[in-house]
This record gives C-alpha cells, structure tokens and sequence, in this order.
C-alpha cells in the first residue's frame, strides 16, 4: 500500500519553491513534505531550511514518474510549481491509482497572450484541471521577479546597470504588473491553510505600470541615468525573426518578446485578496529589494 503523506510538491528547488518551503516550515513546523527533484544539487540548502524533507528523484515531464510516486505515496496535497503542462500526465497518473488529493497548482497568465507559444497548451491543461474530481486550486502569476534567479527582471536591472540604456521596442506603453515570488509563496501558503480555497485566481503585483513607467522606476532606485533607445516595433519583429533564424536559441530577443511587449499584461487580483488577503507589495518596494539583493551579492 502506498505510504500517506501529507504533501509531495515539485518546484521546490525554484525561487518560488525555496520561499514556500521555509514558510511551511515556520507556519507548519511537523508536516512532513516529499519534494520530487531532478537533481540532490540543491538539497541541503532545502534542508538547511526545513528538516523535515524527503526527497524523490524523478523527471515530472513522464507518466512513468508520477506512476512510481503515487504507487509509493498517497498525498493529501499535491504542490505542483512547475509546467502547467504537466497536469494532464499527473491527473492520469491520478486515475489509474483511484487517487484524489488536493492540488494546488501555477498557472500562468499567460495563458490569456494571443502571442505565446504555449498558451493553447496552457488553456488545454486549464480545462484538463477543471475537469478533476477532487478539490483543486490553480494560481495564476504575472511575471515573477524577486531575485537574480527570476527569468526577466533581474536581467533587465543588470542591463541597465551595466550599459547606461535599455531598447524599447515600439511605443512602450503596454501595461506590466510584475508579482514577487514571496508574495507568491505567502499566497500559495494561505491556500494551502485553507482548505476551503478552491477555484482560479489571477495574482498579480502590487502596481501597474506602463514598460516606459518601469523603466524610470529602475533607473531612479539604480540612481543613474539609462537612456531609451527607441526602435520602431516592425524593425524589432524583423531583426529577431532574422537573429532566430541565424542564432538559434542564442538569440539575444525573441519575436515572440516583441510581440508580447505590445499586449498589456495587468490583471486583477481582487477575487484573491477578497478570499484569502492577497496583498502583494508594491513594484517600487519589490525591486528596492531586489536591487539591494543584487547589490549584495555582486551581481551590480
């Protein structure tokens, strides 16, 4: 029989993993926690924060994976962090043990972009979740910024640091509302200490701004100068459709990037705060803190 266990989650060795794990430790200080890891690189740093991890070493992409896990394990909760994608292959895995515990999963709101690649595989994999049986919450993420290990803005930050400009392609006037990854992880703690809490939620930051608007706020808590260097959006699309073609993966901006950047990216989060006090700090706080961060480890 497989062995109960309160939760097995993935992601753990991410950004947003690593803060939610220390939150559990501290708020839930004896749930045991199985974390399914690629790699033991990260593992004593997990447990430096949380003694009362057991890991799992598998590849979450594979049906195989999860068939080994839930023939050892019988969560109560699944913590699912990585690839929304995934979700069809854990919910089949699901089945065929006659298994339903709850999942709280991330989500993108990307899934809402008529641009990205992956949104009708993120809908897909909305409605695949929507369809499960048992009790499930799914969390959706502006772009994620906290650290140097978050995949946008950081880089921006060290760009405009490091060269004194920044490209702006097009009128950069569409909306952004990045989300830090603690305020992630307090939100993904408050779900999972309500059990009650069910549904989709959209979580977003604490400001919105426009890409010209973010811009500014950088270069005042960088104090010093970037200039703007404007390029017309149809040049933008054609030079990264040609560095794609030439360079590959290599490429320093994506066509889909381009074309993103065009779309406004602000959702609400009042449905989240109403249920369960969502309330995310605000940009100028976040990338203060994230810059003083960067700054300390030597990054700046």
């Amino acid at each position: 029989m497989p062995k109960p266990v309160p939760i097995v989650m993935t992601g753990a060795t991410g950004l947003m993993g690593q803060m939610l794990v220390k939150k559990l430790r501290q708020s839930a200080p004896d749930t045991a926690l199985t974390c399914i890891t690629r790699s033991p690189t990260q593992h004593s740093v997990l447990q430096a924060v949380n003694p009362n991890l057991t890991f799992i070493s598998g590849d979450t992409a594979l049906l195989e994976t999860w068939q080994y896990i839930f023939g050892q394990h019988a969560p109560d909760t699944l913590i699912h962090l990585v690839q929304l994608r995934q979700i069809s292959t854990i919910l089949t895995a699901l089945e065929q043990v006659h298994s339903l515990p709850r999942l709280i999963v991330i989500g993108t709101t990307g899934v809402y972009s008529r641009y990205n690649v992956y949104s009708q595989e993120y809908k897909k994999a909305e409605v695949a979740l929507s369809q499960y049986r048992g009790s499930s919450c799914l969390l959706r993420p502006t772009m994620i910024y906290g650290s140097h290990r978050d995949k946008n803005l950081h880089k921006l930050i060290k760009f405009c640091d490091r060269y004194d400009f920044f490209p702006v392609f097009g009128s950069g006037k569409c909306l952004l509302q990045p989300v830090h990854a603690d305020d992630l992880a307090r939100a993904l703690l408050a779900v999972f200490l309500n059990p009650e809490i069910q549904g989709t939620y959209d979580l977003s930051g604490g400001t919105v701004v426009s890409f010209l608007e973010l811009l500014a706020l950088v270069e005042k808590l960088l104090g010093k100068s970037v200039r703007l260097l404007k390029i017309p959006y149809g040049l933008g699309v054609w030079s990264a459709t040609i560095a794609e073609r030439l360079l590959g993966t290599r490429s320093p901006i994506r066509k889909e990037q381009i074309l993103r950047l065009q779309e406004d990216k602000a959702y609400s989060h009042a449905a989240a705060t109403a249920d369960f006090g969502y309330a995310p700090r605000s940009l100028e706080d976040g990338l203060t803190q994230e810059i003083a961060l960067l700054r300390a480890e030597g990054i700046l």
